[in-house]
């Protein structure tokens, strides 16, 4: 029993007003040619439920086509225990793309959700599904995430 309430105060301290997460995640955009991503952000809980979450995520190339994405999405959290979470995003985006000699930049916005298992006091694994909102590039994206809390 100890030994639970420990893990579980660990645990609960992962969304707590001014801790800190990083983490990598690896993915894939479902546009139009289907590119694999892979990611790093950091996450700070402004609140116990409210974090912000700036990232940069690589679309690897596929077809020709390549990115790179600049997120900065708030999330906000729903525990439904002191081992999972959940929380509805939202945010903006800026994106780079390339397919060949066309270079294009593009601003967007992103809404999705997500879900993390505090697997340690220290360690959390993710997935997150969000839909990129982009003029003549809008994709879904689904994406696994391990990170590292502090």
């Amino acid at each position: 029993m100890l030994m639970l309430t420990v893990f579980s105060i660990g645990a609960y301290a992962q969304t707590q007003q001014g801790q800190s997460s990083f983490g990598f995640n690896l993915g894939y955009n479902f546009n139009d040619i289907g590119n694999a991503t892979v990611g790093i952000d950091y996450r700070y809980c402004v609140t116990d439920e409210f974090r912000l979450t700036p990232s940069i995520t690589h679309l690897i190339k596929n077809d020709g086509l390549s990115a790179w994405a600049i997120d900065m999405n708030a999330h906000y959290v729903f525990k439904l225990s002191d081992m999972f979470g959940f929380y509805p995003l939202a945010g903006l985006s800026l994106s780079f793309w390339k397919a060949g000699p066309w270079d294009e930049s593009r601003f967007g916005a992103n809404i999705g959700l997500g879900g993390e298992v505090y697997a340690t006091d220290r360690v959390s694994v993710g997935l997150e599904a969000k839909y990129n909102i982009i003029k003549d590039l809008d994709a879904a994206a689904l994406a696994v995430r391990v990170g590292y809390n502090f």
